[in-house]
């Protein structure tokens, strides 16, 4: 499974129901409610914040020595020759996590030769080493680098902007300064509309640092989109030397998408990161409970431990939405228990895992009693048995509606295309 349940407190009441919780035998009183059979007390707690992905990267091409010019204070020393090469060994492989749907990723990246990332920012860094070698080979001095990308994308542009920084960490030997200069490019329709984060070439020393921003646009067409892929070309040097071809050259790793399909205007993300839909209970009330008990406790754990997948089509939606909620079997309920009683579908009926016939679907009532969520069985010609593959809530119509509202928010806000994934996690 790509993503761990998140860990909520549930307290079983009916024995019947094997789910992963806490079994507690249901008082007599609980079991003659006037509300139905008391199967479940479920309490949400506060998710955590969504760790960024952190995936290798690997340079491009091999080995590059340039000759120092003559006269050279490196040519003085001996030195014929500044090579450069990229380590390409990382201690972090890959990993996936769930994005927030606001990201709040700062670019710090602890190891080498690493990209960290979310919905729409990301961070990379990797290290370069150059070495000053005499006639016969022999090194005499070497310099490492670092050069750290933010990369900040635009949920409602095309257009964004990177920080490219180089930094020398350390020299030794004959190397007392390295020059470097760096050009930025994309792949496919992507413009790279300011390429250089500085002009011309930066003389640095050990501890120096050279920074710049560089930028990129799009243009797409209404209703499509475009993959493409950043990438760098550094020529480092010693001073004054002029190197034929760049001497380290790297890609951005992870594919950025840019689409004009889903709101008024156009945007970018990576989409990889899976974005995570929060829904709190204290704002959806019951409808936020019957998806969270769906998660605990029916079999695919939707949103949870297996990611939903966006349906775009309208007609797909409401056809999923019929066969669930409109089958003939579900019964309302009156008032009291539940004010204006609606059916609430889980999976929703605009992802590829809803539209399941509403008579297979376990039918609840979420209803809160003394500041808890009871989960009762709605209707006792159909009991819950946890084996279901979806759930069918009673749900005030005025918070089905309100957290359908956020769920086209969220589409929008993180730019979900057809078939995207999500996750979903339910808070207090």
């Amino acid at each position: 499974m790509l993503f761990k349940r998140p860990f909520y407190a549930a307290t079983m009441t009916v024995a019947a129901l094997t789910m992963a919780a806490t079994a507690v035998p249901a008082s007599a009183a609980a079991a003659e409610s006037t509300h139905g059979r008391l199967i479940t007390t479920v309490t949400p707690e506060r998710a955590s914040t969504p760790e960024p992905i952190t995936t290798a990267v690997r340079t491009l091409g091999a080995q590059q020595c340039t000759p120092t010019p003559a006269g050279s204070r490196e040519r003085r020393a001996g030195g014929v020759a500044f090579c450069v090469r990229s380590s390409n060994d990382t201690a972090t492989a890959w990993t996936t996590a769930k994005a927030a749907a606001g990201d709040a990723l700062t670019c710090s990246v602890t190891g080498s030769n690493q990209m960290r990332y979310q919905r729409f920012e990301s961070c990379l860094k990797i290290t370069v080493s150059g070495t000053l070698v005499n006639s016969n080979g022999t090194p005499i001095g070497t310099a490492t680098l670092n050069f750290v990308n933010s990369v900040t994308l635009n949920a409602t542009s095309t257009a964004f902007d990177q920080q490219i920084t180089a930094t020398v960490s350390n020299t030794t030997g004959s190397v007392s300064q390295v020059a470097v200069s760096l050009t930025a490019s994309c792949t496919s329709a992507c413009r790279t509309t300011k390429a250089n984060p500085w002009t011309g070439t930066a003389l640095l020393s050990r501890g120096q640092s050279a920074t710049g921003t560089v930028s990129h646009a799009e243009t797409l067409a209404k209703n499509t989109q475009d993959s493409f892929r950043l990438r760098y070309n550094a020529f480092i040097t010693v001073p004054n030397a002029i190197p034929a071809q760049p001497t380290a050259s790297w890609d951005g790793t992870i594919d950025i998408r840019c689409d004009n399909a889903v709101t008024a205007s156009p945007g970018c993300v990576y989409p990889t990161a899976i974005p995570d839909l929060q829904l709190s209970a204290g704002t959806y009330n019951a409808a936020a409970i019957t998806y969270l008990w769906a998660q605990l406790y029916l079999p695919d754990s939707w949103g949870a431990d297996t990611p939903l997948r966006r349906l775009a089509s309208d007609s797909a939606a409401n056809t999923n939405r019929s066969r669930t909620c409109e089958d003939g079997t579900f019964i309302h309920l009156p008032d009291p228990p539940i004010v204006d009683d609606s059916c609430d579908e889980f999976p929703f009926a605009k992802t590829y895992e809803g539209g399941t016939l509403g008579s297979f679907c376990a039918d609840i009532a979420p209803i809160l009693e003394d500041g808890q969520w009871q989960i009762y069985e709605a209707n006792p010609n159909k009991p819950v048995t946890g084996n279901e593959p979806c759930v069918r809530g009673h749900v005030n119509l005025d918070d089905n509606e309100a957290a359908g509202g956020e769920l086209g928010r969220f589409t929008q806000r993180v730019r979900l295309l057809d078939l995207d994934k999500y996750t979903l996690t339910i808070t207090t």
